[in-house]
């Protein structure tokens, strides 16, 4: 006689991401160098870790370029914003890193 063990396996993933989609990102300076102006830039998150800014012009929206994950950070660096977007922000947004694969020879001790 077999003893069976009946159990229940949470359904949740790792990953939870909010349930909205679109981010407030912040003010950035825009314009020529002696008469710039505050605008503000949104992010919207879309399947497969990519994302596209958005910005609101008299009521409409507008999106901008779409952006992979990976290089999020690197535009984001590039953009002049009044206040700093930290990683930590962008993580409890549902960001995510794949980041490199690098392969090791273990007998060699090389990269």
């Amino acid at each position: 006689m077999s003893n069976v063990i009946h159990t229940t396996f949470p359904k949740k993933s790792k990953r939870v991401f909010p349930r909205r989609r679109v981010f407030y990102l912040g003010q950035y300076y825009s314009g020529p160098p002696l008469c710039q102006s505050l605008e503000k830039l949104w992010i919207k998150r879309k399947p497969n870790n990519r994302w596209v800014f958005q910005e609101k012009i008299y009521g409409r929206v507008y999106e901008q370029e779409e952006y992979d994950g990976d290089d999020l950070l690197e535009v984001i660096g590039s953009i002049p914003f009044a206040d700093e977007v930290s990683v930590d922000d962008l993580l409890e947004m549902g960001w995510y890193h794949r980041g490199e694969i690098i392969k090791i020879d273990s007998h060699r001790g090389e990269v």
